[in-house]
């Protein structure tokens, strides 16, 4: 944890989604500078550049804290055999995972709380 207040992803992610903004605004600032461009448009470069990545940034960041929460609470909800049988959903990120339980596949989805529940429904 970062100083007991939240999770180091969520630490990451939150730095994301702030920060990520905040570089590309100064790059395209820095960029425009170079091109000599007027003030009017500078500032309506910037602007658009940050509020674009933050539109970007965000999802990503949310959905991939989501699925380490997932992959951390799942050595507590299954069992060794269970965890080997684990399988992402997706390709990037993925919030649902299936696994083998009693022979039938189940899942394992983010509970949007820090957690885990087991169950496909």
């Amino acid at each position: 944890t970062l100083g007991g207040i939240m999770k180091f992803h969520h630490g990451l992610a939150f730095l994301a989604i702030f920060g990520a903004p905040i570089i590309i605004g100064i790059a395209v600032a820095f960029e425009a500078g170079f091109r000599q461009m007027s003030f009017g448009k500078l500032v309506s470069a910037v602007v658009v550049s940050m509020v674009l990545s933050l539109l970007v940034v965000t999802p990503i960041a949310i959905t991939c804290s989501k699925s380490r929460d997932v992959e951390l609470a799942a050595s507590k909800l299954l069992t060794t055999q269970e965890i080997k049988t684990l399988q992402g959903t997706d390709l990037f990120c993925p919030t649902v995972f299936r696994f083998d339980r009693d022979g039938y596949k189940t899942c394992l989805v983010s509970d949007n709380d820090g957690g885990a529940n087991v169950g496909c429904g």
